[in-house]
Formats: structure tokens, sequence, C-alpha cells
């Protein structure tokens, strides 16, 4: 399952409240033993241990690591997970890369034994951008510089009987200073907060806060919140995706975050039918603190290991609270993306993206629709990870990327109403993994995007050069 937004009690409270629920949990967590072995040695890993016989009928996912690392854990206690807590019946993607950090949609955590999960992850970021500008309304370059960090503690208590288990996960979140804090400018919220039930490796139903199934992978650069990801936008208008801004990228999106609302959540049907095939049904519903929101997401990844194909649809609809006529305003988001990728470990991996959407807003001046602020998105891309010399040097990788996004309004016979944008956004990316859980990574970036008629009656380009070091902790 890359934001709480329900009330919480005051920062200093809940800060301690965190802080002793961490310390308590950490002292009685049993010792790391998450990615002991490299899944692509020469012998294939044994499947996880079950507390008892299995009456699925998927078989459970093999681990990422030994079955020896779950073995020593005694059903009922808090564990740090251990690696076969995150399956892998094929291949995920080169060992320590973006792909491999991906689940695809698997069921996990996987604990086929009754008791609590601890895991998670922190990560400091250190960002430089300059962008050029050929608005003529502003100075000519920009520069900024911008340190975030964030910290994620998962607690995951678990019961299984036979082949059904149930679960509930929350993550708990520290922020410094994001370019987009998640959720408010708070240092303590929380991310993943759900109730999960089903049969192990066959199917489930998950209730809360969550994200859907990716199915746009953007390889070792664009993370969330970083400058290479928003591209070249101008200083004075700098809120992404929306008309009069530089184009953002899209990827089936509008439900695949987690609900940003503080009154929002998700229901999900998983099916696992084979291990080379995940299917999610979503929906999305609640309000948002403005308007109710209702929405639907399909997705479906087909994986081979070598080969892995995704992709998704979706819908989502938001309407006002007040009945009063002067107060219609309706928004109606639909789209899709799908891609596909290949990996060859553990020497390369390499994807292909593409998404289109739609957007339409009414408004009571606008009833049939208000084509200034309604328009299509297309965005589309790929990336190719490498292992130079996995044979002296396989936490070594190398990564280039790149991703071309298009957005404009639905008033192209008014020549001076008419707004589009692109956005071009390129990345280079080195990165070593220390300890096989200690990441180090430098992602350069540089994007250009185009504006026409938003700020001046003459279109003009913008561009911008960024680099990003992350020093990243998993546990």
């Amino acid at each position: 399952m890359n934001q709480l937004r329900h009330p919480i009690p005051t920062r200093r409270n809940l800060t301690w409240t965190a802080l002793i629920a961490t310390v308590a949990c950490l002292a009685w967590a049993g010792p790391a033993s998450g990615s002991d072995d490299d899944p692509f040695a020469d012998n294939p890993p044994a499947a996880a241990p079950e507390a008892v016989p299995s009456k699925a009928k998927v078989p459970p996912a093999p681990a990422a690591a030994p079955a020896a690392s779950a073995a020593t854990i005694s059903p009922g206690i808090v564990e740090q997970l251990p690696a076969s807590a995150y399956p892998e019946p094929y291949t995920r993607g080169l060992y320590g890369g973006p792909l491999w950090l991906d689940m695809q949609g698997l069921q996990w955590p996987y604990m086929p034994h009754s008791g609590v999960g601890i895991s998670g992850y922190g990560w400091i970021d250190g960002n430089y951008r300059l962008i050029r500008s050929g608005n003529p309304s502003i100075p000519p370059t920009y520069h900024e510089l911008l340190d975030q960090g964030r910290f994620v503690l998962r607690i995951t208590p678990t019961y299984t009987e036979g082949s059904w288990f149930v679960q509930a996960q929350a993550e708990i979140v520290a922020n410094t200073d994001q370019q987009d804090v998640q959720p408010a400018p708070t240092v303590v919220g929380a991310d993943d907060v759900w109730v999960r039930t089903g049969t192990l490796q066959s199917w489930d139903v998950t209730v809360g806060r969550f994200q859907a199934f990716d199915v746009y992978p953007l390889g070792m650069g664009l993370d969330l919140n970083t400058y290479e990801r928003l591209g070249a936008f101008d200083p004075v208008n700098n809120t992404p995706g929306n008309i009069g801004t530089v184009a953002a990228l899209y990827a089936a999106d509008y439900l695949l975050y987690r609900p940003s609302g503080a009154k929002v959540a998700d229901a999900a049907l998983h099916v696992y039918p084979f291990q080379f095939l995940r299917v999610e049904a979503l929906a999305q519903f609640g309000n948002n603190g403005l308007q109710n929101v209702l929405g639907g997401r399909p997705a479906v990844i087909f994986d081979v290991g070598w080969l892995k194909l995704r992709g998704a649809l979706e819908y989502l609809y938001k309407w006002e609270r007040d009945p009063d006529p002067t107060q219609t305003n309706t928004e109606r988001d639909r789209g899709g993306a799908g891609s596909a990728q290949v990996v060859f470990a553990p020497y390369v991996e390499a994807g292909l993206n593409f998404g289109y959407a739609v957007y339409d807003l009414v408004t009571a001046s606008n009833p049939t629709g208000d084509p200034g602020n309604s328009g299509n998105r297309i965005s589309y891309g790929g990336f190719i990870d490498a292992s130079p010399i996995p044979a002296i040097l396989p936490n070594l990788l190398l990564g280039l990327g790149a991703n071309y996004a298009v957005q404009h309004n639905l008033l192209k016979d008014q020549d001076m109403n008419y707004e589009q944008s692109t956005n071009m956004q390129l990345f280079a990316a080195v990165q070593y993994l220390f300890y096989k859980q200690l990441y180090l990574k430098v992602v350069g970036g540089y994007a250009k995007s185009h504006f026409q008629n938003q700020h001046t009656s003459i279109p003009y380009d913008d561009d911008m050069f960024s680099l990003r070091v992350r020093m990243q902790y998993l546990f």
C-alpha cells in the first residue's frame, strides 16, 4: 500500500503518545532479518511457513529470503517483519531497485501466523533547483534549496485461523518540511489506516485509507514531493496539475493515492485467482470538506516475472453538499493508464507507460459545463535501470527515465482564452545499497515546460535543472 485528515489531539500530546508507542513496540520487536539473502541467488527460496495447513486454492507466496527467517518467531508476539512478509512469487525487479521495492498488488504483509508485525522506513532528501523562466513578468532565474524528510512506523496486528486471516494496519508518520506536506503542516500524522480480511493469497476485502494498485511505475526518479517530479513550473504559479499551471503527469491517479479528505475512505476487493494475476476493484466515498466524492477504480496486474503488464480505469464524481442552485458545482474526472515492464535479472529492467484523462467542471454560471476549467490530460514515458557489474558490485544501480505530459482546456476556438501547457521531465540516477537496508541515491533532473496563453498572450518556455540526494533506511 506515494495523509490522515480527521481531527487529531494536540501536537504535543500526540507526539509523546506516538513516541511512547514506538519505543514500546521496538522494545518487544525481534531482530531484523529482512533481506538476508539476495532473491536472485542460484537456489530459489523456500515457501513461507504456515501456522496450520492452508486451504487456499493458490499456494502460499514464496518468501524473498529463506523460510528460517520467520520460523523462529513465536505466534502472538511483536516481531520485526522478516523477508518472508514481502512475497515474491515471481521476480519483482532488480534487487534493491524501484520495481523490487514495489509490491505490485501482492497481498502483504504476508503473515501466516497470528502476531503483530513491525516495519517501516525513513528518508532524508536534500534538493536543489534552478529555474530559467521565459515569463516576462518575473525574474529570468530562480534558485531554491529544500531539505525534507519522512519517517514511517508501520504496525500490522494479524490473526489467522487456517487460511483465513484478519489484519489491521496503521502507519504513524513523522514529517519534516516536505514540498507537499502529508497531511497538513503538522509533524505527526498517518498514512495507512485500514482493516483487511480474507483468505491468504486468494482474496481479501480492505477498507480504510490505503494506496491503490500502481500501474504507472516511474523508475529511480520522479519520486513524490521532489523537484524533478514537479517539473519546470513558474515560481509564481506553483500548483501543478491545475489549469493555468504546468502539466502534471497522469498515472490513473485521481483515486491512486490515499484519500486526501478528512471524511473520505476506500473499500477494495482484491482477488488472486492465479499467482500471475492480481485484480483490484476499488471504490471511494465520503466528503473532502467541500464536496461529496464517489468513485470507482478497477485495476489488474499480470506478472510472470520477466514480463509485467498493468492497467487501471477510474471515474471520480464530486458534487456540492449545498443544494442551493447558486452553489451548483460538480466535477467529473475519469481516465485510464497502462504500462509494461520487462526484467532480465540481475542485469536490467525497463518499462513504458501511458495515461489519458478527461476532466469536466459544471458551475452555477456554466450549467452545461465550464470549458475554461475543463479539459484533457495526456502523459507517456519510460525508464531503464541497470546493474552494470552485478558480479562485483551487485548493489550498484544506474537509472534513466523520461516523461512527457500535456494538459489543455476546451477553448480551442478562443485563442486568447485557450490554455495549454506541456511538461518534459528527464532524470538520471545512481543508487547504492549498503548492508541491504541503507540506500544512498543521487538524482539529477532536467525539465522543460511550454505555456500558451497562461499569464501572457505570448507563449513562453521554462526549464529547470535539479539535483537531489536521498538517504533512506528500510526496516
